[in-house]
């Protein structure tokens, strides 16, 4: 990818297969960005937005390790500033379309999303190692992650290495903050995230019972309960399935 030649020449299918958007996708993300410095005369800002696109979706590039380094770290930190705010939004008082998707489906009122964490592998860190090492036995980032019916990520919180536990990473995000303040400004009641058993009941997080009776009214909700979560569980799989990078088997050498 380093020479002249130009991604959008590829067919719209082989072009969707490598970088894992639409070509109109792609012209618009590369309209959002900037790309300044030496590294913008040295390497095209297509081939810089294609090597990494490219790279997320596992597919190999022809640049040197050193230059995609810095490539990467700079388009990133491009999409987080530029685009991400622009789709990853938790603004749940937006989201009436979302509880009645869960009520229709589910018979649960009130729910605006659900919440659960992933672990995104790393390389061993040279700071701060064990930090990173999580409990199934390598290093990675434990990212939280909020969606709603339709499987669109609504927050992500990545800043917690592997070795904190999900209660942990979402005591700790600005989401569980929010809602927190919400909720004692009686802003937001009897609405709910649905997580599992790795986070604490609160008020705005609605978990299942532990070990109902069989046949109960507990036992039921439960039920309900783990399917109407299967939406988190799903989002984080169509998330890695598309950014092969994210497995946990995938542990990039290609890391600032």
């Amino acid at each position: 990818m380093r020479d002249k030649s130009n991604p959008l020449a590829l067919p719209e299918a082989a072009f969707r297969k490598r970088f894992r958007l639409s070509k109109c996708a792609f012209n618009y993300v590369l309209a959002e960005l900037k790309f300044e410095g030496h590294l913008s005369t040295a390497v095209a800002p297509m081939i810089q937005l294609g090597a990494t696109l490219s790279l997320s979706a596992d597919f190999l590039i022809g640049i040197c390790q050193s230059t995609i380094c810095k490539i990467i770290k700079n388009v990133i930190s491009e999409m987080e500033t530029k685009l991400c705010p622009q789709f990853i939004k938790f603004v749940p008082d937006n989201l009436s379309e979302c509880t009645k998707s869960f009520v229709e489906k589910y018979k649960i009122p009130g729910v605006i999303g659900c919440i659960d964490g992933t672990h995104f592998g790393l390389q061993k860190p040279t700071v701060n190692e064990h930090m990173f090492f999580n409990r199934k036995g390598y290093h990675s980032l434990n990212s939280m992650i909020i969606c709603d019916h339709e499987y669109c990520i609504l927050a992500i919180d990545s800043k917690c290495g592997g070795a904190a536990h999900d209660s942990s990473v979402g005591k700790h995000s600005v989401q569980r903050k929010f809602l927190e303040e919400q909720f004692n400004q009686n802003n937001f009641k009897n609405v709910w995230l649905l997580g599992d058993s790795g986070y604490p009941l609160e008020p705005w997080c609605l978990t299942s019972f532990r070990s109902p009776e069989e046949g109960s009214t507990q036992a039921r909700f439960n039920e309900a309960h783990s399917k109407a979560r299967c939406v988190v569980e799903r989002t984080i799989g169509i998330l890695k399935s598309i950014w092969k990078k994210g497995n946990n088997d995938k542990r990039s050498r290609y890391q600032s």
